[in-house]
């Protein structure tokens, strides 16, 4: 499995899978151009303030799974930290870029916060419980990512001691940190 072709079909595959429009699909599904109305993000809030909660929860859901899909597998499997990075790399940046729709993809966050099972698994189930309290409480899901994803790198460093997985997880943040402000400035 640690083979090159195994990594390039692989990376090639999570790219696809970060790709799939999840939130223009269940929006559509409903009979809202998601683009169209509020922020024009494709993502989970967007749908949940615009098409509903159940429809907003299910673009989290899904887009959750497909991070931890592209990465997961390969922790599993026992592949190095370097393998996921690029997992994770892929199926966020299809996610935010997704070439084959010719389309603005989303901010990224919540497949992001997939990927990161895979590279820093304690550290994601040391997170997940406080940041989703914090949703609750606060109602901000940008606030909420922030405090996932800065307890998962910090209890993911304690708890695996592995710099490229945690290298990983800091480039993406700021990846969908940087993807988050140039879509949002202005509005």
């Amino acid at each position: 499995m640690n083979e090159p072709w195994f990594h390039a079909v692989w990376t090639i595959g999570a790219y696809l899978l970060g790709s799939v429009p999840t939130g223009v699909l269940i929006a559509r599904a409903k009979g809202v151009d998601i683009r169209a109305v509020g922020t024009g993000n494709p993502g989970a809030a967007n749908v949940y303030r615009q098409v509903g909660p159940a429809y907003g929860i299910g673009v989290y859901v899904l887009d959750v799974a497909r991070g931890v899909a592209a990465t997961l597998p390969l922790f599993l499997l026992g592949l190095p930290a370097w393998s996921r990075m690029l997992a994770m790399v892929a199926v966020v940046a299809g996610h935010m870029f997704p070439a084959p729709w010719r389309s603005i993809g989303g901010t990224g966050m919540a497949v992001m916060m997939g990927a990161a099972l895979g590279l820093l698994p304690l550290g994601v189930l040391v997170a997940a419980a406080p940041a989703l309290a914090f949703v609750r409480f606060t109602r901000n899901a940008g606030y909420a990512g922030g405090l996932y994803f800065l307890l998962t790198i910090a209890a993911g460093w304690v708890l695996h001691h592995d710099t490229v997985a945690v290298a990983a997880v800091v480039l993406g943040v700021a990846a969908v940190s940087g993807k988050s402000f140039v879509q949002y400035r202005g509005r």
